[in-house]
């Protein structure tokens, strides 16, 4: 338990961190930093400094990604800095729309526009139903500002993400507040059917696709699986056999009907079936073995 401990305790301090625009929270070093859930910091990227808000409390972990450094937390001067950066993005947005109309850059809509702290670096984020030929606008930003310009299309489900908000099980979207929320590949009707739930509007987010938490368990149904044994196939516990009939992996355990009455179901884990059944493996046995 000791050792435990000391390992945490050699692991890096980071945390989660919003920066407006973004497709996603950015893992970030919290250092010693006093940082707290919706205090606003300074983010150096490699696109330039840009201010972000604490999405989770920091805690001790292994990075999944390469961690931005956190230069302090955000100053008076800082937050003047970025609000006069949103009125200027807003000139910029409208600008960009105006340019796409000149050159006749039709069914692409200019949704938002977010600058690095010192104005030196400009997203524009926009709508269309495919990618487009953006040059022109681009050029034209970069000419009339003095900017290092890009263009982005953001779909519907960053919008979800950025937007933020709760899902029905009470708490904050993932991919508003965690970084490695869109990090998992992609979230598919497939996954929720290997997990054995019949694909309904209970598992969409609100973004309308899969709900990114059904990736993120994937591996562990993934893992209980290759342990438990198939559903419907006939296992023995003692001197009875029965039928499995489902699963629960949080129990670490399997359903078997005994007998043809509904009341024949009992709830048996892997580890009373494993002494009677080849195949079967509890949850820590090879780290028991």
């Amino acid at each position: 338990m000791g050792a435990a401990a000391e390992d945490v305790r050699e692991l890096p301090r980071l945390v989660d961190v919003r920066i407006p625009g973004w497709r996603t929270p950015r893992l970030c070093y919290a250092r010693e930093l006093d940082l707290r859930v919706g205090y606003r910091v300074v983010v150096e990227t490699e696109l330039g400094q840009f201010i972000g808000k604490v999405a989770l409390t920091p805690r001790r972990r292994q990075p999944h990604t390469r961690p931005y450094n956190i230069l302090r937390l955000a100053t008076a001067e800082d937050l003047r800095r970025d609000d006069e950066h949103r009125e200027k993005g807003r000139e910029i947005r409208k600008e960009a729309q105006k340019l796409a109309r000149d050159h006749r850059i039709e069914k692409v809509f200019f949704i938002g526009c977010d600058l690095s702290l010192d104005g030196s670096y400009v997203e524009v984020k926009y709508q269309a139903d495919r990618e487009a030929d953006l040059a022109p606008v681009r050029e034209g930003i970069e000419r009339r500002y003095g900017v290092r310009a890009a263009l982005r299309r953001f779909t519907f489900i960053e919008r979800s993400g950025s937007a933020g908000g709760c899902d029905t099980c009470g708490r904050p979207l993932c991919c508003a507040i965690w970084s490695g929320a869109r990090n998992l590949g992609p979230v598919n009707i497939r996954l929720a059917k290997q997990q054995g739930v019949t694909p309904n509007e209970k598992i969409l987010g609100c973004c309308g696709e899969v709900k990114c938490c059904m990736r993120y368990e994937h591996e562990v149904y993934k893992e209980f699986k290759e342990r438990a044994p198939f559903k419907n196939s006939r296992v023995r516990l003692g001197e009875r056999e029965g039928r499995v009939v489902d699963y629960s992996m949080v129990r670490d355990a399997v359903f078997v009907k005994f007998g043809p009455q509904r009341d024949d179901t009992e709830l048996v884990p892997l580890s009373r079936l494993a002494p009677y059944n080849e195949g079967i493996r509890p949850a820590g046995d090879e780290e028991d073995a």
